[in-house]
């Protein structure tokens, strides 16, 4: 089977394609496109600073990428996460965390969930302005 464009994979649901060892586009073995029946969905923002979101989750888990500038993210229970232009990180499903700008400087993130967001509380200003510790 051939590789499909991205808008055909979207339109099936992310439904699982194999592709044959050989496709020009990989070697060394089978490569299988994994999906679960929801595309994930991507979101570009710019997090001013002192800007952030309410503690929530994915049912499906996050990815977060620093575009540019600076971003800092919690799960809760952890230590507050200073990330860089070029850094990411991965919040698992079903975990409470939150991210946005830093303190002085904002940020642009590209954000990939997948599933159910659940919201929760504001996230305080002691919680946004714990000292950051860098991954």
């Amino acid at each position: 089977m051939r590789f499909l464009c991205a808008a055909a994979l979207l339109a099936t649901g992310g439904l699982t394609f194999l592709f044959a060892q050989g496709d020009k586009n990989f070697t060394g073995g089978e490569v299988t496109k994994l999906g679960s029946g929801a595309a994930p969905a991507i979101a570009h923002f710019r997090f001013g600073p002192g800007s952030r979101t309410k503690w929530h989750s994915h049912s499906g888990g996050q990815i977060i990428l620093v575009e540019e500038g600076v971003a800092l993210t919690q799960v809760k229970g952890g230590p507050v996460i200073e990330l860089h232009a070029g850094e990411t990180t991965y919040v698992g499903p079903g975990v409470m965390h939150w991210h946005g700008g830093g303190v002085k400087e904002g940020g642009v993130q590209y954000n990939v969930t997948r599933g159910d967001i659940t919201w929760g509380a504001e996230v305080t200003d002691a919680e946004y302005k714990a000292k950051p510790k860098r991954p």
